[in-house]
This record gives structure tokens, sequence and C-alpha cells, in this order.
């Protein structure tokens, strides 16, 4: 028993590091909030998630829904948004009152955890292709 203990010990910090998101596997995201405070649900019906990582891919991807107001619900598409880099003075005082006024929800991805689970290319917005649920395409783009 000492053995099999001994041997879950040295394992489990293995464990405790997530793969990155790859083609051809499942995606088995954390738990995310958007805006609201309301959790971000990825189903078999989401297509694809946009992943916005730094502040100017933010703003490229407001523009392009603003300009576009119906292409997340059309796409079955999620937008998420690694928020790790903000205060969270700064994030609860300005930038949530302002995503409340936006139209559609934003994930905020708020730990370097969950942030690496998804993959990542400087200055790239990443685009994950979905079809039930399977990752089926990773493409990293300067704008959508």
């Amino acid at each position: 028993m000492k053995q099999l203990f001994f041997a879950v010990m040295l394992l489990l910090p293995f464990g405790l590091f997530a793969d990155t998101l790859k083609e051809g596997t499942t995606i088995q995201a954390p738990v995310i909030k958007d805006q609201f405070e309301k959790t971000v649900d990825i189903t078999p019906q989401t297509k694809q998630i946009i992943i916005a990582y730094t502040k100017a891919q933010g703003d490229l991807l407001k523009s392009f829904l603003e300009a576009n107001p119906n292409y997340l619900s059309e796409n079955s598409a999620l937008y998420l948004m690694d928020a790790t880099a903000v205060p969270s003075m700064v994030m609860s005082m300005f930038m949530l009152p302002k995503f409340k006024k936006y139209s559609y929800a934003i994930g905020l991805l708020e730990n370097e955890k969950d942030v690496a689970y998804f993959p990542k290319k400087e200055d790239q917005i990443t685009i994950i292709t979905l079809n039930n649920l399977n990752v089926t395409a990773i493409d990293f783009k300067d704008k959508l």
C-alpha cells in the first residue's frame, strides 16, 4: 500500500500540467465565465472558438463583431479573451462595465492554466474549429 501511495504521489505533479489542445482531440475546456458571470458552455453544437490574447486582437475582434453582429450566433461560435494580464481592479472597475454593453458574450480566461490549455501563436488570433466537441482544425490569423 505504501508503494502505491508513493507511486501516485510521484506521478501526481505530471497530471497537473494539462496538455495544450490539439487537432484530433476532444475539447475538455475549463469552466469559463463571461462578463456577466455566466458560464460559457462549449457544447456539441459549438462549431468555432475564437481567442484573443492581446488588447489589439480584442480591438480587431470588436470591430469585426460590430460589423458582423450575427457572426457568433450564425457560426455557433464563442469568443474567449485572455484576461490574465489585466489587474483585477482594472477588470472590475473599467473593462467589465464596458464589456457588459456589448451585444455578445466574451468568455474570460482568468488564469494561466486555462490560457495554456488553448494553442497560441505570437500576435495571432486562435480559431479552433469543432465538430461534436472534436477539434478538427486550429488556425492562427492576423484578423478574421
